[in-house]
């Protein structure tokens, strides 16, 4: 109830509403986070929260969206199949987007970091610990 009176406080009273998102998503659950869908990583329900409206402000133009360069992405993508090429999975009915033994992503709270290289790349965001 409080959470909500805060929130809608802060709206009513305009201005640059989107350090909000930052703010809840950086509340941390002292018993543990949980993963929600799509393999994120969600460090409590009020981090959650700042997540769906992070999303609701990229959706009507209040944040503008992370959008990865080309460059970026095709790095992604070269990563991407070094990584499966060295481990080939045998079973064919496995279905998922990111190679088997993946890490979360601190950047974006996701499991796709892989070890290439000797260095720790997330394959969703193009974060790595070497630069």
């Amino acid at each position: 109830m409080a959470l909500t009176r805060v929130l809608s406080s802060v709206f009513r009273k305009g201005g640059d509403v989107a350090f909000l998102v930052e703010e809840l998503k950086a509340v941390f659950d002292p018993k543990g986070g949980y993963f929600a869908g799509e393999g994120r990583f969600m460090p409590s329900i009020i981090a959650e929260l700042g997540y769906v409206i992070e999303r609701h402000f990229k959706s009507i133009g209040i944040i503008s969206p992370e959008v990865l360069d080309e460059h970026q992405k095709e790095l992604i993508e070269k990563k991407r199949q070094e990584f499966e090429n060295q481990d080939k999975q045998t079973d064919a009915f496995v279905n998922q987007e990111f190679p088997h033994g993946s890490t979360l992503c601190g950047q974006c709270n996701t499991v796709a970091v892989v070890l290439m290289d000797n260095c720790e790349t997330c394959l969703n965001c193009g974060y790595s610990k070497c630069g």
